[in-house]
């Protein structure tokens, strides 16, 4: 006579294992999808011709169904503000770590002009995915503006500039380096040409020709490695080694 198996119920304390397990591998597998779809939508929006992205685009790029594409991002629009946030957060972190060797807020502005631009002339796919990302402005990202507003009221109320206000130094100086990075990636600029903006932009703010002319050509101290350590965008180790 064949004998019957009988499955031996799982205690609460496997079934607790269990489910906490499936949770992590459904938590690795929607990490590695929204990770294809942030490689994918950096190497299509990383050209000059990248402006013209669709969402068919990157799905194809990514090898990805529609579908997957709104579980992580509700639109195109959504998805270049979470990829100009991987593609400069730690960067404009370690941009900051250096502020404090830096004289002032004047000296600090100059080389985060230097080190942005430099960046984008080393690496044009992350220079045209910011172009092709950002909104009007905002090239840099929400975190880079804000961060920008604070250095010049702190040169405003150092006495150091002479803007009317932060608000005006803000735009002056993300339009100046918008357009800055634009010639940059397109290759037609001389490798001087950040240190050229950085010591126009202070010009304007209302420093001396020969004043703007000594904090943009400074020595520019090396970025520290997190500037592309934690990086989920795989092309990025191209911007570290950015200083002397």
């Amino acid at each position: 006579m064949a004998s019957s198996s009988r499955r031996v119920p799982a205690t609460p304390g496997t079934r607790n294992v269990n489910l906490e397990r499936r949770a992590e591998i459904g938590a690795e597998r929607r990490a590695r999808s929204r990770n294809a779809i942030l490689v994918a939508a950096f190497h299509l929006l990383g050209t000059e011709t990248g402006q013209t992205t669709r969402i068919e685009d990157i799905c194809g790029e990514a090898g990805i169904a529609r579908g997957t594409f709104y579980n992580h991002f509700s639109d195109l629009e959504q998805l270049k503000h979470e990829l100009l946030d991987e593609l400069t957060r730690e960067f404009d972190r370690a941009v900051h770590m250096v502020f404090s060797r830096l004289e002032g807020p004047v000296e600090q502005t100059a080389v985060a002009v230097r080190y942005y631009l430099q960046a984008a002339a080393r690496n044009p796919n992350w220079g045209w995915a910011m172009i092709n990302s950002g909104t009007p402005g905002h090239i840099f990202g929400k975190t880079v503006w804000l961060n920008s507003l604070m250095t010049l009221n702190e040169a405003i109320d150092a006495g150091e500039i002479t803007l009317k206000s932060a608000e005006t130094g803000r735009d002056i100086l993300m339009g100046v380096v918008s357009a800055a990075t634009v010639s940059i990636v397109r290759g037609v600029m001389q490798p001087s040409y950040p240190e050229e903006i950085a010591e126009h932009i202070l010009m304007a703010f209302g420093l001396s020709a020969a004043r703007a002319k000594d904090y943009a050509n400074r020595p520019l101290p090396a970025l520290p490695a997190i500037a592309h350590e934690i990086i989920v965008i795989a092309s990025m180790p191209a911007l570290g080694d950015i200083g002397c």
